[in-house]
């Protein structure tokens, strides 16, 4: 049994899609949020998002669209990403996939209801010299979008996990981010780094 199994409610995520992107070799907190969301009922689909050219990102993202039918919420693994290409390769991807599962999935149909919800996973601040650059950079992006995309019902949370957070309760949060009280969190640093 996970955190987030151990937390939340036994098929909290049922019916609801969720697509991890992140590395070829994916990192903890991604492999750790996709177990918890499976195991809460949601289906799971894992990406690469790394070094990938942006058409490329795209039509990954147009394929994991169409074969669950819908996307409710998108987490960007940007430790793992962070971790495999540094600085530069973890926001640009960030921004690539975010800016592709808005278009094919979020905004799909200009009559869509359809809301959406998207979380970044921040490196922690052990994990290099420009950690804390990856994590500015990445809440600043969070904080940008849910301005600019709140009128779509588009909600953007960022998750900084500190020195001693592990993989379990990041995958618990962000599980409790996909349920339905997870809505009202929008624009926000989730900080776990501790005072």
């Amino acid at each position: 049994m996970s955190a987030a199994t151990g937390l939340l409610r036994t098929e909290l995520l049922c019916e609801s899609s969720v697509l991890v992107a992140g590395t070829s070799e994916p990192a903890p907190f991604g492999v750790a949020v996709g177990e918890a969301c499976t195991e809460l009922g949601a289906e799971v689909r894992m990406c690469a998002a790394d070094g990938a050219e942006e058409a490329n990102v795209d039509q990954i993202v147009t394929t994991a669209v169409a074969e669950s039918g819908s996307l409710d919420l998108l987490v960007v693994d940007g430790a793992g990403l962070f971790a495999q290409g540094g600085l530069r390769d973890c926001l640009d991807a960030a921004w690539d996939v975010t800016r592709a599962v808005v278009n094919h999935a979020f905004l799909a149909t200009e009559t869509s209801s359809t809301t959406g919800r998207i979380v970044y996973l921040a490196p922690a601040p052990q994990a290099g010299e420009f950690a804390g650059a990856a994590r500015a950079g990445l809440e600043n992006l969070g904080r940008t979008l849910s301005t600019e995309w709140a009128r779509h019902g588009i909600t953007l949370v960022t998750i900084a996990p500190g020195e001693a957070t592990g993989a379990g309760e990041v995958a618990a949060l962000c599980a409790y981010l996909a349920s339905p009280a997870g809505a009202y969190f929008s624009g926000c640093l989730l900080d776990l780094r501790g005072p």
